[in-house]
């Protein structure tokens, strides 16, 4: 008799248990689910507490002002680290300049900071 009540019990939180996993996520954070099978993808807000929110505002505020520049660099993110690149475009060099650690913070995460695009017609 007691390993029928054990048994239930286990059946029971088996097909339970993917129910409270997604009560216990859906805290606000969660963006969607896709439940394929057995498994269960949680699509989360990003976490910005590794981000340096300063060096994000300033690109933003100058991918804003020269969205040419920054299209650019969201088509070819490696230009971010071209001398030649940069120089030629002195806003960008003076971005650089004025706000050490961008240029490096950029190449290292170039995702963290410009959009990836597809080519302009003049490219």
């Amino acid at each position: 008799m007691t390993w029928k009540i054990v048994l239930a019990a286990l059946v029971a939180s088996v097909f339970l248990a993917p129910a409270a996993m997604a009560q216990q996520a859906a805290d606000g954070r969660v963006l969607g689910t896709v439940v394929r099978g057995n498994t269960t993808t949680y699509f989360m807000a990003a976490n910005s507490s590794d981000l340096d929110m300063q060096r994000l505002q300033v690109w933003g505020d100058f991918a804003t002002q020269h969205p040419g520049i920054a299209h650019a660099l969201g088509h070819n993110p490696q230009l971010i680290s071209s001398d030649s690149y940069v120089n030629n475009h002195a806003e960008l060099a003076k971005l650089f300049g004025d706000n050490p650690g961008l240029r490096d913070a950029m190449i290292a995460n170039p995702g963290n900071y410009v959009v990836p695009t597809r080519p302009a017609a003049s490219d």
